[in-house]
């Protein structure tokens, strides 16, 4: 039951992914190992919050944050007109990274507009429609992980190199539909070894899993050949989506052109202000997750840093070399760390964020400098809607929905090797025992409003 004694039904607990993301690509998942988490949370809970469902959504992968928002209105649209999200039941958000934007963009055009009424299953009968304050009413908690809630450079770093990155997801597009199945045989096993075992770098693994999931080899069984075709399906169309609308790298942008921002990312205060006596109104509680990347490189403190131009040798230089106290970091996070560390990038009230550690490495942590990231967001971007109730978590932006190491699968129905990985390899240290403390914590807020404060 609620602390202040209301009735509560079941409460729904729905993962949102961020940019590039899906529920799961064959048996790559988005959040990975959330599930078992949960089921170790629920133990941990006896019969106090047995009462809990998780759900996984799955979005377009790159479109604009209005698009995927309105995916997710239809979705829980749906589940309201079946019966399966009903009266008194709480319906918990997890949005990580663009997901969160998603997020609080679904919110505001249900506040713009409470007796809008969506159909559902080509419904046209009012009586079989599902209104906005129908979803609203449902909607208790929100949870944002890693959200760039002020936009990231690594977007305007994107946005700038535009035709580089069409070229490479079409050729990424059209290199694996037109190839087809064995595509595995096209590229050389001995490279993606050689690359894997002596940069160690997760990513290498995951893409080599994934082509390899997609072909079914010689097996006779009609499941693998059935699991392999299914994934090869879903990577195609996940490389067309990416391919045809890249709008969410837009939306993540700090500098903007538009007049009426039409992304959460570049609200301005008053539009802030109103979101937040929204959730008010509505009692709405929100809590943010901060994660903070380690430090590759020695920055001046206090000093903002120049964009990373590809074009400059001596900016790239930082990427391939590393500061003698830095962390053992791959290629991969150096590079992408490097992308977000310089920009337009600034603290939206003139000065550092400050929020509580939900642990560190450090006995002291460092304060958060405009350079520091995830990886992928400006850490100082993750402080909204009050930097006093966000947690940070030291680790990168990946390790945080489990893709912190490679763990083995132990699906026989594709030839995929890791269920997880280490995508990013910041050397974080983050591990089992700290995703468990941090996904306890998420579910803990999801099911219980004295856990979770939401100043005004």
């Amino acid at each position: 039951m609620p602390s202040n004694g209301s009735a509560r039904g079941c409460v729904h607990i729905v993962l949102v992914p961020g940019f590039a993301g899906f529920d799961a690509l064959g048996q790559l998942e988005y959040y990975a190992g959330v599930t078992p988490q949960f089921q170790r949370w629920r133990k941990l809970q006896g019969n106090r919050d047995a009462d809990v469902d998780l759900h996984y959504f799955d979005n377009f992968p790159t479109a604009g944050v209005r698009t995927r928002a309105d995916r997710l209105r239809r979705y829980l649209a749906k589940r309201v007109a079946r019966g399966e999200f009903v009266k008194d039941d709480w319906i918990a958000l997890i949005g990580h990274s663009t997901g969160g934007l998603d997020i609080r963009w679904l919110l505001w055009k249900l506040f713009e507009s409470p007796n809008e009424v969506f159909p559902v299953d080509g419904a046209i009968d009012p009586d079989f429609m599902v209104s906005a304050r129908d979803i609203l009413s449902l909607i208790k908690r929100v949870i944002f992980l890693s959200v760039p809630q002020w936009g990231t450079n690594i977007a305007d770093w994107v946005r700038s190199y535009k035709l580089g990155r069409k070229v490479t997801v079409g050729n990424l597009r059209w290199g694996f539909t037109g190839t087809q199945l064995p595509i595995v045989d096209v590229i050389d096993k001995w490279v993606w070894n050689f690359i894997s075992d002596t940069a160690h770098l997760g990513i290498a693994d995951a893409v080599r899993d994934t082509i390899s999931e997609c072909e079914a080899g010689d097996s006779r069984n009609p499941t693998v050949i059935a699991a392999a075709q299914e994934a090869a399906s879903e990577t195609q169309l996940w490389l067309r989506y990416m391919d045809t609308d890249f709008h969410a790298i837009d939306d993540l942008a700090v500098d903007g052109d538009d007049d009426s921002p039409q992304t959460p990312a570049r609200f301005d205060a008053a539009m802030r202000a109103q979101e937040v006596r929204n959730w008010k109104d509505e009692k709405i509680v929100t809590r943010s997750y901060a994660t903070f990347g380690p430090r590759p490189f020695k920055f001046t403190a206090g000093k903002p840093v120049r964009p990373w131009d590809l074009l400059n040798p001596l900016s790239n230089a930082e990427v391939m070399l590393r500061e003698p106290s830095s962390p053992a970091t791959h290629l991969t996070y150096r590079a992408v760390y490097r992308a977000c560390a310089g920009g337009p990038f600034a603290y939206h009230n003139g000065r550092p964020p400050v929020g509580r550690w939900l642990f560190s490495a450090s006995k002291h942590p460092p304060k958060i400098e405009l350079w520091d990231n995830d990886g992928i967001v400006n850490t100082a971007s993750m402080f909204w809607p009050n930097g006093k109730d966000t947690l940070l978590v030291e680790c990168d932006h990946l390790d945080i929905v489990g893709h912190y190491a490679n763990v083995l699968t132990a699906c026989k129905c594709s030839r995929r090797k890791y269920q997880s990985y280490d995508l990013l390899g910041s050397g974080s240290k983050f591990n089992e025992p700290a995703f468990a403390k941090v996904w306890n914590d998420i579910f803990d807020c999801c099911v219980r409003p004295e856990s979770v404060g939401l100043r005004h």
